[in-house]
């Protein structure tokens, strides 16, 4: 890849797109994952209200309404893709992602996906389009850790951010292809709604597991910062996330096939359960020890975080308590509340400005009480009305940023930020690390 090596080392001045390589750099395609994914939250959190309604009335609702376009168009674009593009490459020491134009492309097929589902025309079709996309995606940033680090990066050497990509992406890999050709068979059958609809009731299990993967990642870097110290136990942290990336992987084995395989051992669902309970314990533990090791500071991004591992606590205790009919219902919540916390992090590094700290603790604050009010015995309305105006003040907040009225340095965070991504500017200029990179022969 001649084109991606020989990139310019002048810092670009200008619009956003300059700064960012033009449209299919990785920073302005990372920028169209997270617009997406907010449009996605607005669209998906609108829905909210009618579908507990609906519910309370005894209606029909699709799963695809609300839950799945929050999943498949919020959280995993905005933790995969919009990070994902944003500082893969970044903490790598590379110039942009492997695969720039499919990278763009990939964006462009997810998108064009939720035109599909928001419009009404076709759920299998717009799903297999996602489907196709997210693995260019995955493909892209495997790629990218392989090939495209920086001098002096070793595989050891990356963030555990990056290996949370980097797992998340190999899922995909297994997963997506399974998907597909569900779909796909429901397509040529004739069946496409009620395939897609099962498959959206199947893919839940496996949703765990990309959903929690690149949310743990992001919680990796908010604790080091925050902490002011290096994670404590990486290594069994790294082993727990292989674990995560190759359980969730796996349980939907049980889902898919429970109707034909009647004569299965009745303690494989509780094995696969554990496969994915038990690397989150060593997370938490890990997260845990590195608080206490440090002095933490609880910036809006700290709370984010602390909120994550508080649902992650809530999570088994709840599935205990209503039979883990609701246990899924507090992972897409954990999952949001990461990507916020990634959201205020590295705002400064992608606009350059700063966010207001007030109104980003009052955004958490009115996250946390409507996921909590939620769960409640007859607060799910309360819960939906905090959160839908928390989405009111995280937009405020977004325009305050962008903005830039109060610029910020290029390591606002100070001693406690080590990862590459704070050796540059705030925002992050084009050409980032160009000349530091040695294709594919990071050690």
């Amino acid at each position: 890849m001649p084109a991606e090596r020989q990139v310019r080392m002048n810092v670009a001045t200008g619009g956003f797109l300059t700064r960012s390589g033009g449209v299919s750099g990785h920073k302005a395609v990372g920028t169209f994952y997270l617009v997406m994914a907010v449009l996605a939250g607005l669209v998906g959190g609108s829905l909210a209200l009618p579908l507990r309604a609906g519910q309370a009335a005894g209606g029909a609702w699709m799963a695809i309404d609300h839950g799945a376009l929050m999943v498949l168009f919020c959280a995993l674009p905005a933790l995969v893709g919009g990070f994902g593009s944003w500082f893969v490459p970044l903490l790598l020491g590379a110039p942009d992602m492997a695969f720039r134009r499919l990278n763009l492309a990939c964006w462009a097929g997810i998108a064009a996906s939720f035109g599909l589902v928001v419009a009404g025309v076709s759920t299998a079709g717009a799903m297999m389009l996602w489907c196709v996309a997210m693995l260019g995606l995955a493909i892209n940033i495997v790629a990218t850790a392989l090939n495209m680090r920086g001098r002096g990066v070793g595989l050891g050497d990356m963030p555990l951010f990056v290996w949370a990509q980097v797992l998340t992406a190999m899922m995909m890999v297994i997963v997506l292809p399974v998907l597909a050709a569900a779909l796909t068979r429901g397509l040529l059958a004739g069946a496409a709604v009620d395939v897609a609809a099962r498959a959206l009731r199947v893919f839940s299990g496996p949703e765990v597991g990309l959903l929690l993967l690149p949310a743990a990642g992001v919680i990796c870097q908010l604790v080091e910062t925050f902490s002011g110290v290096a994670l404590c136990l990486r290594r069994p942290v790294l082993g727990a996330m292989v674990v995560l990336s190759v359980g969730g992987a796996s349980v939907w084995v049980h889902d898919l096939f429970a109707t034909g395989l009647a004569a299965q051992p009745a303690a494989r669902p509780l094995v696969e359960q554990a496969v994915m309970a038990l690397p989150m314990l060593v997370l938490l533990v890990a997260w845990g020890r590195t608080i206490l090791a440090g002095r933490p500071v609880f910036r809006v991004p700290m709370l984010w975080a602390v909120a994550f591992m508080a649902m992650l606590v809530a999570a088994p205790l709840q599935a205990l308590a209503v039979g883990g009919s609701d246990a899924h219902a507090l992972v897409l919540p954990a999952a949001l509340f990461a990507a916020f916390g990634g959201f205020y992090y590295w705002i400064g590094k992608m606009a350059g400005g700063a966010y207001p700290e007030g109104a980003g603790r009052f955004h958490v604050a009115l996250a946390v009480g409507g996921s909590i009010a939620g769960l409640v015995p007859g607060g799910m309305m309360a819960g939906v009305a905090m959160q839908g105006l928390s989405m009111v003040v995280f937009v405020a907040v977004l325009g305050v940023a962008l903005l830039g009225r109060r610029h910020v340095a290029g390591n606002y965070w100070g001693t406690g930020a080590r990862t590459l991504e704070w050796t540059l500017p705030s925002p992050a200029p084009r050409d980032s690390f160009a000349g530091f990179m040695v294709g594919g022969a990071g050690a």
